[in-house]
């Protein structure tokens, strides 16, 4: 009889001990990613409102970090190492042997990617920038030269 029960306690040990494995594993694959890719919709890193908010404090004198650049189709911007850039409107593809940084995603944007509109990019090295698909207007941090 006292097999039994400790036949009976070992079997429901291993059967919980399994039942919180698979919990925990499944708390880890969905809990920290909440289903959304980063600066998707379903992730906004911040919101629309708040962003256009600041861009009008910038397009005032507000927030003098930036600078309002446009482009028109074909027109290129290069950027010098360390500088930094947003596409607000328009479409552009990435110039440049060495690419741009998502600093909002954290991927490397290669020659002829497009970029993605209110994502932050990084200037590796001199002459990353973009290429003009569309009218554009982009915000810049740092020096800059139109092609």
């Amino acid at each position: 009889m006292k097999s039994k029960n400790l036949g009976q306690i070992f079997a429901f040990a291993v059967i919980l001990a399994l039942v919180a494995s698979l919990c925990y594993r499944a708390g880890r694959a969905d809990g920290a990613s909440g289903g959304g890719v980063p600066g998707s919709a379903g992730d906004p890193l911040i919101t629309r409102s708040y962003l256009e908010e600041r861009l009008s404090q910038i397009q005032k004198g507000e927030a003098a970090s930036f600078q309002k650049v446009t482009l028109i189709k074909g027109e290129e911007l290069a950027l010098y190492a360390g500088s930094e850039m947003m596409l607000y409107s328009g479409n552009a593809a990435v110039r440049g042997a060495d690419g741009l940084v998502n600093l909002t995603t954290g991927e490397l944007f290669k020659k002829g990617n497009s970029t993605v509109r209110y994502h932050l990019y990084f200037a590796p090295v001199d002459g990353s920038g973009i290429k003009a698909d569309s009218n554009v207007t982009v915000y810049v941090r740092g020096n800059y030269w139109k092609d």
